[in-house]
């Protein structure tokens, strides 16, 4: 984790300097170790920077090459650095081990857009080349590295919290309408290339930009269906073998640092793996490894709590554990500090269990933390019903919707069976019938204004089809949940969240070489895999699994957690929200509707739960936007 700022003036003109260190110092925060700026002529950049590595410690960034003629800032962790390295060759100019940033730049200078295609790892970064005039910025596949920009005919800005752009002179705390408007009626936020912030934009994931004086050209650079190729394993067993080689090998890459690293440990499948990975490292002694801890929080009385599954990883785990309660308290009297640390009106309300497991952290000097973030969308078993019809088995497609242990043990039969419906009729009549297939569109809530409701304009699902590039749908859901935005939504916000409180993210399955291995894997192979739930990586794991997690067969929600801390907040929030200031948000919600609303919710707290979120957004959005303004 760091922090990147850049100006480049298409008009010549030349950059200030406090300019980009007030955009600096917007994201202090991701750079404890240091504030660097560099500025020459119409190019600024700047770097927040983050030690993880003894040899890192004398290179600062921003770098140019010794001729002047590419510059480069940086938010980046490679995992090939020796085959990097092994490509390059002879780099004249590396004074010593490189860092990241050295190895990113001098793969430009090799390789120049293609660079992106040889290094694996997070990252997010911009180059600028003077002989040709032109800034080139990329994020990795899964964007596990933000990077924001906004771009006119005058100038080119870039971050990497959206807010950084708000301090660049001439820029103004504007609210993007039309996101928030598409929030209030999804009751979800999505990653999308509009920020909620207007004329910000986000670089999406697996995403190349080139900047000039005649515009921004963007284009996707990360295709699997390009690249990967079915894999020549004979058993079905040898996937699940290659999954849990490659899975290993991500998570070995991810702690190769110089300082302590935090296993996050929930009792899930996703992170109880990667603990259990890491003890098989350790064992086999084939790494130098950082001191590892276990972090876990425990919910007791309430049904998302895991703390006997987190026992059962921990029985088998050699490293110290650090466990606590997740605090259950009032979180409005800290609403304002959250609203401004997530940059849209979708603060993290749980902000004391982070606040806390962070505090544990930070006192043995920990600044890097593995997840199981991924591992849903890598091993979630995905719409095999589908492929079942494609391969002219309809009563194996329909019983499978019907009985299979992966579908029952979810609750999923009625889906699965629409969604079945939806893919199986022929094309004529997926034509006619297009408006009743694509499902029900989202309701528009009463409180809504109507200038709102029709910027929101919600859109119906298209029927399903196959995606090119992909022999199955199955492969091709993968892709889909990987490249979803509300996936994209959540990494993002975890990175934000994270990084304010000095903590670097890693996550082991979203790992490309892993990703595209599983996007290779034919459906058949996967589909056969034994287990009720997540058979490829149940099967992958095998017996290092414990008993309890091996028979658990699905997984929680933690919407009694939220729930108790809305309703221990929703009183003050309300009377903040209801309260004598002028109304912010006038042009998207109507006050008094709003207000009728959140007294029926009050008196039927039943009701449905995406009624209650569009309520919760609602509320933030209103004191989000006073705050802006």
């Amino acid at each position: 984790m760091a922090g990147v700022a850049g100006i480049v003036h298409w008009d010549r003109r030349p950059v200030v300097r406090d300019s980009i260190a007030r955009m600096l110092d917007v994201v202090r925060h991701r750079g404890p170790d240091g504030l660097d700026v560099e500025v020459r002529g119409a190019v600024g950049f700047g770097h927040a920077r983050r030690v993880l590595h003894d040899f890192e410690r004398g290179v600062t960034q921003p770098l140019w090459l010794p001729d002047g003629s590419c510059g480069l800032v940086a938010d980046a962790r490679l995992y090939n650095r020796r085959e990097l390295l092994s490509a390059l060759g002879d780099i004249t100019w590396f004074a010593g081990p490189p860092t990241d940033a050295q190895l990113v730049l001098a793969a430009y200078e090799r390789w120049h857009h293609g660079a992106v295609q040889r290094i694996r790892g997070d990252f997010a970064f911009a180059v600028w080349d003077d002989r040709r005039q032109r800034l080139f910025a990329a994020r990795d596949p899964f964007g596990v590295k933000p990077l924001f920009y906004t771009a006119d005919t005058r100038r080119f800005c870039l971050g990497s919290e959206a807010k950084q752009l708000l301090a660049v002179p001439g820029m103004q705390a504007r609210p993007n309408q039309a996101a928030l408007a598409r929030l209030l009626v999804n009751a979800w936020p999505s990653a999308d290339e509009a920020t909620f912030f207007d004329g910000i934009l986000r670089l999406l994931p697996g995403h190349c930009l080139e900047a000039g004086a005649d515009g921004v050209r963007v284009w996707r650079w990360w295709d699997p269906t390009a690249r990967a190729e079915t894999p020549s394993l004979v058993r079905d067993e040898e996937y699940a073998e290659r999954f849990h080689e490659l899975f290993r090998d991500a998570v070995a890459r991810r702690l190769r640092v110089d300082c302590p690293v935090a296993l996050e440990l929930s009792g899930g499948y996703d992170s109880s793996s990667v603990v259990i990975a890491a003890a098989e490292i350790k064992a086999s002694g084939s790494l130098a490894l950082p001191k590892l801890v276990t972090l876990s929080q425990d919910y007791p009385g309430l049904p998302c709590d895991e703390s006997d599954f987190i026992s059962a990883v921990l029985a088998a785990s050699p490293f110290p554990a650090i466990r606590y309660d997740a605090p259950q308290c009032d979180y409005s009297s800290r609403l304002h500090v959250e609203l401004h640390k997530a940059d849209a009106p979708y603060p993290d309300t749980a902000w004391a269990r982070r606040e806390l497991g962070s505090a544990h952290l930070s006192r043995i000097g920990c600044r890097v933390s593995l997840t199981g973030f991924g591992g849903d969308e890598l091993a979630w078993d995905p719409d095999y019903e589908l492929d079942l019809w494609r391969a002219g088995q309809p009563l194996r497609a329909l019983r499978y919707c019907l009985r299979d242990p992966r579908v029952l043990r979810t609750g999923e039969q009625r889906e699965c069976l629409a969604r079945l419906a939806r893919f199986a009729m022929p094309r004529w009549l997926k034509t006619g019938l297009r408006p009743l297939l694509s499902g029900a569109t989202p309701s528009i809530p009463a409180w809504l204004t109507a200038p709102a409701a029709e910027m929101a304009s919600p859109a119906s699902a298209a029927p399903i089809e196959p995606e090119p590039g992909f022999p199955s749908m199955a492969q091709a859901s993968v892709y889909r949940w990987l490249n979803s935005s509300r996936f994209h939504w959540l990494l993002e916000s975890e990175e934000l969240l994270a990084a304010w409180h000095g903590i670097e993210l890693r996550h082991p399955f979203l790992d490309q070489d892993l990703a595209e291995f599983v996007l290779s894997i034919p459906w058949q192979a996967r589909f056969r895999q034994p287990g009720p739930f997540k058979t490829l990586l149940v099967a992958a794991m095998g017996p290092r699994l414990p008993p309890p997690l091996r028979a658990r067969h699905g997984k929680v929600t933690f919407e009694s957690y939220f729930d108790a801390l809305e309703a221990l907040s929703r009183a003050a929030i309300e009377g903040s929200a209801f309260g004598d200031a002028a109304w912010a948000s006038g042009r998207l919600i109507d006050r008094n509707e709003l207000r009728e609303a959140c007294a029926r919710r009050a008196s039927h707290p039943e009701a449905s739960s995406t009624e209650g979120s569009r309520l919760w957004l609602a509320l933030m959005t209103e004191l989000w936007m006073r705050q802006l303004s």
